[in-house]
């Protein structure tokens, strides 16, 4: 950076004062170089240090700004289940190779259409080097499999559609996420939550409850600011939390226990299906009980 004393100084304390959500600035270095009369902004080729630690970026849930996009219909990425921005979305499940660049992740396979890229090559864009972004034109697509599969037609919203009402049939459904797979059943349920224990051999410990809002999290359990804090945080950490004593849950939840636990989706995906379903659902890694 170039520039008049005062400026390179607000600049450097703009670098950690002002960084990003996801950020974590660990040090600034800084080194007097000669004047080159550099002009504009450049993001310049990442390189690859021998023996240097290279940090592996978390994945992070889907942010407010991207959930807004994602609910309204004049935005053109309406609906779409993989919506995200700088802010947030997978770093760590689609890494392949470091340092964190497109072309070193699974979204490689997907060219941007030309919104998707100005956005991505625009420095006031908070999509600008966005490695995973992309739309309903250019990146991946969702699909369903299984009973009361659509007919004919294989968009997001027919294969969400077809998910949520499997779920309501009491079916248990395996749900692709962030660094794996989740197995979803309504939270409703009796028999559901009876056979997810049953297929899982989780025959006692409680299971984690997934709700679409913190006013549907306050209707299950005692949320306080400091839990809605944490529920709404990048990490989406399962909160275990007082049950209020009507909550609408299947008693197989979290047997003999006057707590559950409670946590709020991580992807526009879960988003979208929690709306279709307008249930709770249990969401519980899809392994059998105690193994990877």
């Amino acid at each position: 950076v170039e520039g008049m004393d005062v400026a390179i100084s607000a600049f450097r304390q703009a670098l950690t004062l002002e960084a990003p959500p996801l950020a974590r600035v660990e040090s600034v270095q800084v080194e007097p170089l000669e004047i080159a009369q550099r002009t504009g902004f450049v993001i310049e080729q990442s390189t690859d240090v021998a023996g240097r630690r290279q940090p592996v970026s978390p994945d992070a849930a889907l942010c407010s700004a991207c959930e807004a996009e994602l609910l309204d219909p004049a935005n053109r990425r309406y609906r779409y289940p993989f919506i995200t921005c700088t802010d947030c979305g997978p770093r760590f499940t689609v890494i392949e190779a470091l340092p964190y660049d497109r072309e070193r992740t699974s979204m490689r396979r997907f060219t941007q259409c030309p919104e998707c890229a100005r956005e991505y090559r625009a420095p006031s864009n908070r999509r600008f080097h966005s490695e995973t972004n992309s739309c309903s034109t250019c990146g991946p697509r969702l699909w369903y499999e299984g009973p009361y599969a659509p007919a004919g037609s294989h968009t997001s919203d027919a294969a969400i559609a077809a998910a949520a009402a499997l779920l309501r049939r009491g079916g248990v459904l395996a749900l692709r996420g962030l660094g794996g797979f989740h197995l979803a059943v309504d939270a409703t349920s009796d028999v559901a939550v009876q056979q997810l224990r049953a297929r899982k051999r989780r025959y006692a410990k409680p299971f984690a409850v997934m709700v679409r809002t913190l006013s549907e999290a306050a209707d299950i359990a005692n949320v306080s600011a400091a839990v809605a804090t944490l529920l709404t945080s990048p990490a989406r950490p399962v909160v275990v939390l007082h049950r209020q004593v009507a909550n609408g849950l299947s008693d197989g939840i979290a047997p003999g226990l006057d707590s559950v636990g409670i946590l709020l989706p991580s992807t526009p995906l879960h988003h979208l299906l929690l709306g279709a379903l307008r249930r709770p659902l249990v969401m519980t890694s899809g392994n059998l009980s105690d193994e990877p």
